[in-house]
């Protein structure tokens, strides 16, 4: 009896590996445009909401020109972006994703820059990340 069960499961194994399944997949026009329009809003969006550090905000152009040269000859390899909201002038450095991954920068910088904190902007982009 074990013999004839082990036979037939040979057989169903067998029988089963020799049977391909055929799927034929019928897509909807409107799915296809509608993914393309996706595709293309996507391709056309620069910029993306990220995370940066802050080393400094002040309302003294020449202290935060300063401060940038300082940042740039310690770290050339990280360049820092300022920017102007009245009436402040701030500079910001690195590029994340995560609130996570610009904690670890500011840790790195927080014994050269006390006052830095990780900040939200929207103005990166994709390409800064890497």
């Amino acid at each position: 009896m074990k013999t004839f069960t082990f036979i037939v499961t040979m057989m169903i194994c067998v029988l089963s590996t020799s049977i391909q399944a055929q799927i034929n997949y019928i897509e909807d026009s409107n799915v296809q445009s509608i993914y393309n329009r996706y595709i293309a809003q996507n391709r056309s969006t620069t910029l993306t909401l990220g995370w940066r550090v802050q080393i400094i905000s002040t309302n003294d152009r020449r202290k935060m020109e300063q401060v940038k040269a300082d940042f740039e000859s310690k770290f050339p390899s990280m360049i820092p972006v300022w920017t102007y909201e009245a009436p402040n002038y701030k500079v910001r450095v690195g590029a994340f994703k995560t609130k996570m991954e610009s904690e670890a920068l500011r840790s790195v910088l927080r014994q050269e820059y006390p006052s830095a904190f990780p900040v939200k902007d929207n103005k990166i982009t994709p390409i800064e990340y890497l």
